[in-house]
């Protein structure tokens, strides 16, 4: 009887251990949403702060993995590119690279990311102001 418990303990840990480890759990995808959000947020605070109207300032999703945030199409510090956490998949509107532009007053297109991963799913909003939830 005690051997019969045992081994059905160990294998309840083993298949909960077992799907932990192959999908994403929810704080990867809320912490994957979160750098997708500052990301965007960074992205408008820097356009906001040039001194030309001419310096360009864009967010690049460049796969359904990895955004990047650029002043005249070179990345701003080592933080870019990012990469989401793993099995977690970005959708974008339209086909990679998906670029978002920014003028000096942080306004850029209207668009809705989609984040996935382990069956859940997160939007993020952007509007055209530049703010981003």
């Amino acid at each position: 009887m005690e051997l019969i418990t045992v081994i059905t303990v160990v294998s309840i840990i083993a298949v909960y251990t077992s799907s932990r480890s192959s999908s994403v759990s929810w704080s990867e995808l809320q912490t994957s949403r979160d750098n997708l959000i500052a990301a965007l947020f960074h992205a408008q605070q820097v356009a906001m702060a040039r001194d030309g109207a001419g310096s360009q300032v864009t967010f690049v999703a460049t796969n359904s993995s990895t955004f990047r945030v650029q002043l005249e199409n070179a990345d701003i510090n080592q933080s870019y590119p990012f990469n989401f956490a793993n099995n977690v998949v970005l959708t974008s509107p339209v086909a990679f690279p998906y670029t978002l532009n920014y003028d000096k007053l942080g306004r850029t297109n209207a668009t809705t990311f989609t984040l996935s991963g382990g069956g859940t799913t997160i939007d993020v909003i952007l509007n055209g102001s530049g703010y981003a939830y």
